[in-house]
């Protein structure tokens, strides 16, 4: 499923508009430690329906805004070391949506196709079955966490993960992802 950012208020999901209804938080720019802080402030405020459904909201974005602080290709210009990139969190009647959208190098797209292909095509089970065996090889390798967190945020959501690659130039490429919460957890 493809998600594409239209615009500050609206998404286009697997081709279907998607309007932002209710953002929690919308934030495009320097994404920090700090900046991370302060949306997960919003998110301890806004998810109070249940300690389950909060604690999967966080986690989730979390995990996908700790990826932008690691791999946007995109820095500010006054500071070589702050990364950029946009982080939504939206309420909807049903779910909540996390989105993140920021750029990445051409050379991981394979790479990362194949990956979200693979985390989408497993069941809950088969999910925690990949999840432990890259977890050993990680202990292997001597690698913590490696190419778990994305594993993790599609367990927890039991919604898979929605992405598109939108090609800016031969050197960079935008990396868009939405996890989508349901608020009835089962």
């Amino acid at each position: 499923m493809e998600v594409k950012l239209t615009n500050t208020n609206h998404l286009s999901i697997g081709g279907d508009d998607f309007e932002l209804i209710n953002p929690v938080f919308f934030y495009k720019g320097g994404i920090t430690h700090l900046t991370i802080a302060k949306m997960k402030n919003k998110i301890d405020s806004a998810v109070k329906q249940s300690h389950q459904l909060h604690y999967k909201v966080k986690s989730i974005f979390l995990e996908l805004a700790q990826n932008v602080l690691s791999y946007s290709k995109e820095y500010n210009s006054l500071d070589t070391e702050e990364r950029i990139g946009l982080i939504a969190l939206d309420e909807r009647d049903q779910a909540f949506v996390v989105v993140t959208r920021n750029l990445i190098s051409p050379g991981n797209v394979q790479a990362l196709t194949q990956h979200f292909q693979l985390i989408n095509s497993l069941d809950k089970a088969g999910l925690f079955d990949l999840k432990g065996q890259i977890i050993k090889e990680n202990l292997a390798e001597k690698v913590s966490r490696a190419r778990v967190g994305l594993i993790q945020t599609a367990i927890l959501s039991e919604n898979g993960i929605q992405t598109q690659f939108d090609i800016v130039d031969n050197q960079l490429v935008y990396l868009t992802v939405a996890v989508k919460i349901s608020k009835h957890l089962m």
